[in-house]
């Protein structure tokens, strides 16, 4: 993989992983699409973070897990810029993924 920080990178999921580590590490990575953080700023602004209700007289409270705008299908298209993270990131992750440079 000869990639230069500052670019531009494309990234298709060619396979779903297995492993947590390796689910993780592409959901942060394909999350720094601008696409999936514009996603995940309305999802933030329009969904409360805390539920609350009564119960006994006293208050109680849940907070809602935040589900990512990132799918990990075979097939998924995302566009990041490279910077020494993610490439290194990339390439741990390079069995799962196909990269091309814009």
């Amino acid at each position: 993989m000869d990639i230069t920080p500052g670019n531009t990178v494309n990234i298709e999921i060619t396979a779903t992983p297995r492993a947590e580590a390796a689910r993780k590490t592409l959901l942060r990575v394909c999350g720094k699409d601008e696409r999936m953080a514009k996603l995940r700023r309305v999802q933030k602004r329009d969904r409360p973070s805390w539920q609350w209700w009564q119960r006994g007289g006293r208050q109680w409270h849940h907070q809602m897990h935040t589900i990512s705008p990132v799918k990990l299908t075979p097939g998924s298209r995302y566009e990041v810029r490279a910077t020494v993270d993610v490439i290194r990131d990339l390439a741990s992750v390079s069995r799962w993924i196909k990269v091309s440079s814009n």
